[in-house]
């Protein structure tokens, strides 16, 4: 490290933060919004509860009733749900109610299924559509136009000047 900018050689600290790898994306996600999993790790394991939110990126979902955890909103301490990572949980099996693998098929019309590993029994996906945010209004009330926008409304007054 002789003639190194100093920027360079905090780059190539060992403790930097750049270093830090990235979680790995999964390829195939088995779990969406609306699935019913149960919680298979840490001190809520067996407790069931609904998927709301899934974030792919970093690999964790949201699941309502689990891991809840206290935050401070508008002064006040509210009991929230924070993210678990997709590994802690697992589908219910729809025949026997308890939790299962799940893998991917095809059947034989050639529609991409999930299966439970216990059973053998199709998963169904749950309908995604009524968790896609509504599209925005256009309010033509609150919408300038463009026209109207540009147009010059700034008219010089002259200041008379003290004599």
């Amino acid at each position: 490290m002789m003639n190194l900018h100093p920027l360079q050689r905090f780059l190539m600290r060992k403790g930097s933060k750049i270093n830090k790898r990235l979680p790995l994306k999964i390829k195939d996600w088995k779990l969406f919004r609306g699935d019913t999993v149960a919680m298979m790790k840490k001190k809520e394991r067996g407790k069931t509860g609904t998927i709301t939110h899934v974030d792919k990126d970093k690999s964790v979902v949201v699941v309502e009733g689990l891991n809840m955890r206290r935050r401070l909103m508008d002064g006040k301490f509210v009991m929230a749900e924070q993210a678990i990572h997709y590994s802690n949980l697992q589908l219910l099996d729809p025949e026997s109610g308890k939790p299962t693998r799940a893998a991917w098929r095809y059947t034989e019309e050639g529609e991409k299924v999930r299966i439970a590993i216990r059973s053998g029994a199709v998963i169904p996906i749950p309908d995604q559509k009524q968790y896609d945010e509504p599209p925005e209004k256009n309010n033509p009330e609150k919408n300038t136009s463009r026209e109207l926008a540009m147009k010059e409304t700034y008219v010089g007054v002259a200041v008379a000047t003290a004599e």
